[in-house]
């Protein structure tokens, strides 16, 4: 007889928080005299692990595999160990061995479900984890793995019942309760998901992703200053735990605290992955102090996209002042911008290897500053003039001024923690927020949509003329967003372009907010900009209905 395996679990992350991923070490009872030379290197690796002696169990349990290939016990506890090391598909290759010479071990076919999910293979893993519970039907585990690939699958909803029979064999099962509130949060019943949360908080209080996804439902239904424990109790249990820090940084933009931002904002996916890089390559990233910039040389580097860029450069005149010399090393589409800004001693893709200085990520130039400001105005940009000239004549062209610039979508259609990449208005709403405007509506909205310009003009009453051709060009854009009188939409790339021509606009936010325009009232960072944020209960009606009376007074007919 085998003695009733559970299986260990530690965590992965859906797109809102963790989501459990089953491992088990074998537990089975070894015979009193056993037969199988295999089952003493099982026995000394299962001593091993429990020493915490990764690598050396790994090789007895391999031993094992090499004494006997057709031992289910040896494959299984090779499998879990290597899986258990994210060496995924040797452990899903040992696994397939063990489900072949035992097809009634449901822990392996469990196990089994786990690797083929890491590699992405989210059939065989529905196959594996089905057939486990065939076999177990009370194997707690398995039903919660279950509910984790529907969700994969992307059915929410259909997960549910898994993770709910997964919480009634084991009710102290507190990942299969997170994993229930997580899809509950993606369902929008969040009153749900809070109290699922509470409940696993009350079951273990140590799971840091618990606490991270507790911490993202606050933060996304205007909660703000609730999620701040959670996730900097998230932090403290997982100090390496960067989701939760970038996060925690979020909220303390939109609340304002500046100075704690910008040091949570080194949680940021791509500075991770760029220190992670200078490790392996065996050089260190250093910022300078403030109080040395006198007389240093730094390199900023272009990170996230040419808006972020364009935004993190406003702190450079700042250096300057300070006596620093700074050149720019990034996105070729800026360098011609930049160029006529005169505030870079060079501009090129890549810094020179041989150039002495601090090579900085742009997202860290506000930590080089003395005092870390509210805000600093935006970097002043100066339209190449022939540019300038032409985008006027086509304007001309079009109609009368004034010229209203509009667009109603921007960002990916993805949201990764709580930090909102993806706006888009109504498109109906939006041109009926128009009609009561005089000026000539010009859209600058990236690859519109066929039939989009025709229902915003009907919507509108009045013809919405097509310029997103400036798009392709960040020269044309900016040529553009300068020669237009007012701007109406989504935050973009076109929107830092806007306000580095000193030009003023009214800006869109959705709920909950980009963390760049607050939880509430103006943004410091875009001084003539005014914000219309949808409202989480009432949604995009009432910010649209004062975008129209703010547009029909600002450009009457």
């Amino acid at each position: 007889m085998r003695a009733d395996r559970r299986a260990y679990t530690i965590i992965s992350k859906l797109p809102q928080g963790p989501c459990p991923r089953l491992m088990s070490t074998p537990r089975t009872a070894l015979p009193t005299a056993p037969q199988d030379p295999a089952l003493a290197h099982v026995a000394r690796g299962r001593g091993l692990h429990r020493a915490g002696r990764a690598a050396e169990a790994i090789a007895a349990f391999d031993a094992a595999v090499a004494a006997s290939p057709a031992n289910a016990e040896a494959q299984l506890a090779a499998g879990v160990a290597h899986l258990q090391q994210g060496h995924w598909a040797r452990g899903v290759a040992h696994l397939r061995v063990a489900v072949a010479s035992d097809p009634g071990l449901a822990e392996a076919w469990t196990n089994l479900a786990h690797g083929w999910r890491e590699l992405g293979r989210l059939a065989p893993a529905r196959e594996a984890v089905e057939r486990a519970l065939e076999i177990d039907p009370r194997l707690a585990p398995a039903w919660n793995l279950l509910g984790i690939v529907m969700q994969d699958l992307g059915e929410v909803a259909a997960a549910r019942p898994h993770f709910q029979r997964a919480l009634e064999l084991d009710p102290s099962f507190t990942l299969a309760q997170v994993n229930l509130a997580n899809g509950d949060q993606t369902l929008g019943r969040l009153e749900d998901a809070e109290a699922g949360y509470q409940r696993a908080l009350r079951l273990d209080a140590t799971v840091p992703e618990l606490h991270y996804n507790l911490a993202h439902l606050f933060h996304k239904t205007g909660r703000e200053r609730e999620s701040l424990p959670h996730y900097r109790r998230a932090l403290a249990l997982k100090p390496d735990y960067h989701l939760a820090r970038n996060n925690l940084g979020h909220v303390h933009f939109l609340l304002g605290e500046f100075e704690a931002a910008w040091r949570e904002y080194g949680g940021r996916a791509n500075r991770v992955q760029h220190l992670q890089s200078l490790a392996q390559s065996g050089r260190a990233y250093t910022l300078p102090p403030p109080h040395a910039l006198l007389g240093a040389h730094v390199i900023a580097l272009g990170e996230q996209g040419l808006g972020d860029i364009l935004f993190f450069l406003r702190f450079v005149p700042r250096l300057i002042a300070a006596g620093a010399t700074v050149e720019f090393a990034g996105e070729p589409r800026l360098h011609t911008v930049l160029a006529r800004t005169g505030l870079f001693a060079r501009i090129s893709e890549t810094p020179d290897p041989a150039t002495a200085g601090f090579a900085v990520l742009a997202g860290d130039l506000p930590l080089l500053v003395d005092e870390v400001a509210k805000s600093a105005p935006p970097l002043t940009l100066v339209p190449d003039p022939a540019r300038l000239a032409a985008a006027r004549a086509r304007l001309a062209q079009l109609g009368p001024a004034p010229y209203l610039a509009i667009a109603w979508r921007a960002g990916i259609a993805k949201v990764e923690g709580a930090e909102t990449l993806y706006k888009e208005v109504p498109l109906e709403d939006f041109g009926r927020a128009l009609s009561g405007t005089g000026a000539t509506i010009v859209s600058v909205q990236r690859e519109p949509a066929a039939g989009e310009l025709e229902r915003l003009s009907r919507a509108a009453g009045a013809t919405v003329h097509d310029a997103s051709q400036a798009n392709e060009d960040l020269e044309e854009a900016l040529a553009m967003m300068a020669a237009v009188d007012d701007y109406a939409g989504v935050s973009s790339t076109n929107v830092h372009l806007r306000a580095g021509t000193g030009g003023a606009g009214r800006v869109l936010v959705p709920a909950p907010p980009e963390w760049r325009w607050m939880a509430s009232g103006e943004s410091p960072w875009f001084p003539r900009f005014n914000t219309y944020r949808q409202q989480r209960a009432a949604g995009w009606q009432p910010a649209l209905d004062r975008l129209a009376r703010d547009l029909a007074t600002a450009h009457p007919r």
